[in-house]
């Protein structure tokens, strides 16, 4: 790595994160491996990855597999899962889920909590709800990671740091939700109220883009990344993240990845979130296949929700527009075929990922791809390796790229 324009202290930060995530990531690596990798000495890379096995954040795994006998021995370099925790937290119109994870990203355990708006709180005299979302959320991610991590013994150095993920338009440099109206009316600050309550480092972003860092970093991926990863997820809405050289790009005006409102019927309902007419999500949605799903019934659109439940899994209820009305279902699967096609002739990515319920199993998976393949260039379409059940591995995965971007010294607190 070059020095130029660096001090030594935050150069010597910068190396030591170097080091933190190719050890994370390849896994078994030996330090003349990095030394190579990162375009520094053998003897720099001796005295930083002995500070990082001092500071209890790396290990010595043996002699690495494969090394030859001849010469001097290749020790292996691992990260030490639990020389700490990280706190993930995921956000969305159904509830609120803090995850507590070691350092490999493995879970340790989850709670899931209401929604923003049905967290208590007791509003100041003349304070608005929106004002008070912030403090109502922090309250109650504390309560929850004191649960999870009280008493434990998991780790040396307690939780090292905090992320979360969050619907909408977010303002990821000032921790800021910027639009979101299916949770609140107005921006509401999130870093800032976390930060006081935890005090811990927090980072916060758009769910979508932190659910593409957790799959670079946090799943088998992570071990060959990517160098332009298009990320989709599907369910309830529509959303999608470009990364580059495994970081998500949040647009000029924190908007990038807005696949859902892209057009892709000339008719077709008002979507409530975008103004726009035939954009994906108010075709494809939850709330869209209830509808389609309510009229095929004969009942009154706005009882199909009540029909199908509040809560219906967008899985299942793809599942049930197959059955029931295979036409519909095709125009689901060449609308997102549709979306998803231009989306990567304007990126052009090594691989497409495709995460949510409806993915993981019945056949959207396969429609989707295979349309898509034949349309456009070869392309390695994959499902995602992430549990949906877990949006809060979003939140996980902006702490621990956080802590590794500080070197392994992250604020930490003993929750």
């Amino acid at each position: 790595m070059t020095s130029q324009g660096w001090n030594a202290p935050d150069l010597r930060k910068r190396n030591r994160a170097g080091i933190l995530r190719l050890v994370h990531r390849q896994g078994d690596i030996a330090r003349n491996e990095l030394a190579l990798a990162l375009g520094l000495t053998k003897a720099a890379v001796t005295i930083l990855v002995n500070e990082l096995i001092d500071d209890g954040l790396i290990v010595e795994a043996g002699e690495q597999a494969g090394a030859r006998r001849a010469g001097r021995r290749k020790i292996a370099l691992r990260i030490r899962p639990d020389a700490g925790l990280i706190l993930g937290v995921g956000i969305d119109a159904e509830r609120v889920q803090v995850l507590l994870a070691d350092l490999s990203g493995a879970v340790l355990g989850v709670r899931n909590l209401p929604p923003p708006r049905a967290l208590p709180h007791a509003p100041a005299l003349g304070e608005s709800e929106d004002g008070i979302m912030g403090a109502r959320i922090a309250a109650a991610v504390y309560a929850a990671a004191a649960k999870l991590a009280g008493g434990t013994g998991f780790s040396a150095l307690g939780i090292v740091g905090a992320g979360l993920g969050v619907t909408g338009r977010v303002d990821e440099e000032r921790g800021v939700s910027l639009r979101e109206p299916r949770l609140w009316s107005a921006p509401v600050a999130l870093r800032e109220p976390l930060e006081d309550a935890l005090k811990l480092c927090v980072s916060v972003d758009n769910n979508v883009r932190a659910l593409a860092l957790a799959e670079l970093l946090l799943t088998d991926a992570r071990s060959e990344s990517p160098a332009g990863l298009l990320f989709v997820k599907y369910g309830p809405g529509v959303g999608a993240s470009w990364t580059m050289g495994g970081t998500p790009w949040p647009g000029a005006h924190h908007r990038s990845g807005e696949l859902g409102h892209t057009v892709v019927a000339s008719e077709g309902p008002i979507c409530p979130y975008c103004g726009r007419v035939g954009c994906l999500e108010s075709l494809v949605s939850a709330h869209a296949l209830e509808l389609a799903l309510g009229r095929l019934e004969g009942g009154p659109k706005n009882h199909a929700a009540k029909r199908f439940g509040a809560g219906s899994r967008t899985d299942e209820l793809c599942e049930l527009l197959r059955l029931r009305d295979s036409a519909a279902y095709e125009r689901l699967a060449s609308r997102f075929a549709l979306a998803l096609g231009n989306a990567i002739e304007l990126c052009d990515p090594t691989a497409v990922v495709l995460y949510g319920t409806p993915f993981r199993q019945g056949p959207l998976f396969d429609e989707i791809a295979r349309r898509v393949e034949a349309n456009e260039r070869p392309c390695d379409i994959r499902r995602s390796a992430m549990d949906p059940a877990l949006p809060a591995l979003g939140g996980a995965a902006l702490a621990l790229e956080r802590f590794f971007a500080d070197g392994g010294a992250a604020c930490s607190a003993r929750i």
